[in-house]
């Protein structure tokens, strides 16, 4: 027997809630990656400020370590290098200045793309 019409339109519903529960997760698992990135982007300035500065260099610690943060991180996720400084900057907004958006991403309410 044939499925009535409202139980293909039930059955298409099902579909398109599982859909809706991965785009959630998606937005969870961005959420978490920007708290990672800033995490270690903090660690790394901490460790930086350690670093004496090198006479004569135009560049201070603080500046040389955000560059080979970045450039690290392009290389670990496989992005171009302006693209890993804009997940930085991005990281940082949320962490620091965005909380609720941070929160509102990482309980799925919105999308990475909607937090940038």
């Amino acid at each position: 027997m044939k499925p009535s019409v409202f139980e293909e339109r039930e059955a298409m519903g099902l579909h398109f809630d599982a859909i809706a529960e991965a785009e959630r997760d998606i937005a969870a698992a961005f959420a978490r990656r920007a708290e990672r990135v800033e995490d270690a982007r903090r660690f790394g300035q901490a460790i930086a400020h350690h670093n004496a500065r090198v006479p004569g260099a135009r560049r201070d610690a603080r500046e040389v370590a955000e560059r080979e943060f970045s450039s690290e991180l392009a290389c670990t996720i496989r992005v171009p290098q302006r693209t890993a400084e804009n997940l930085v900057a991005e990281s940082r907004a949320l962490a620091v200045d965005l909380p609720a958006t941070r929160a509102a991403l990482a309980s799925g309410e919105i999308s990475y793309r909607h937090a940038q």
